[in-house]
């Protein structure tokens, strides 16, 4: 009977001891299973396409000892490029420079009917003229009312150069037609008018202001700030 008693707590004490090391391994097992992996959906960055008015053979607007073409391309587009580098969460492309949009649509069926249209398109000009309204900015709007990136391209203008008086800021135009390629597909876009060419206070204005006029550019149309 003794011997019997033995035999049965040694069976006890060795299923306790089974129990125990099992229940650990599985705790150890469970302790070192790795997480699983986790994605966040990343929200995509819009897309700007920012196009430097004529070129390719068409100068545009003379005036100042320079053209409108070469200006914007020799002079504001890298300033626009070197701020455009610092936004994080807008892409920020340039048009080909050695093309001109309008050709490119209206001619070879390209340019404006090739962009994607969820692309967002600023375009840059310098106006041209005389006579008491010729002087100061403003921002061709895609429609009636200007959106809060169209108020904003407009007060850089303000700040910088000064607004048109004849538009006050915008101006809603229907007769241009490679904005019409764009408002047909139902891109956003802003067509801006620095100033013009052909006003001596103007074009000295935007010469003095054009490294704030690009940082702040780039700021109203991504509406994101560079430090």
């Amino acid at each position: 009977m003794k011997k019997l008693r033995i035999v049965v707590i040694t069976c006890l004490t060795l299923s306790a001891i089974l129990i125990t090391g099992l229940t650990y391994k599985q705790t150890i097992f469970a302790s070192q299973k790795p997480e699983p992996n986790i994605t966040k959906s990343v929200k995509p960055k819009h897309h700007y396409l920012l196009v430097m008015g004529h070129g390719a053979g068409d100068p545009g607007a003379h005036g100042n000892g320079t053209t409108e073409a070469h200006f914007l391309r020799a002079k504001f587009l890298p300033k626009l490029r070197k701020y455009a580098k610092e936004v994080k969460n807008s892409r920020v492309t340039f048009y080909n420079p050695k093309h001109d949009i309008v050709r490119d649509t209206l001619v070879f069926h390209k340019g404006s009917y090739k962009i994607n249209k969820k692309t967002t398109v600023i375009m840059f000009h310098l106006d041209a003229g005389g006579g008491t309204y010729a002087h100061g900015g403003h921002v061709i709007i895609h429609r009636p009312i200007p959106t809060k990136r169209d108020r904003r391209l407009a007060h850089v203008i303000k700040k910088y150069v000064g607004l048109n008086p004849a538009y006050h800021g915008y101006s809603y135009r229907t007769n241009l037609r490679n904005c019409n390629v764009l408002r047909r597909r139902g891109i956003d876009y802003s067509l801006v008018e620095m100033g013009f060419i052909t006003n001596k206070h103007d074009f000295k204005k935007i010469n003095q202001h054009l490294d704030q006029i690009a940082k702040n550019d780039i700021e109203a149309i991504t509406h994101e700030t560079i430090k």
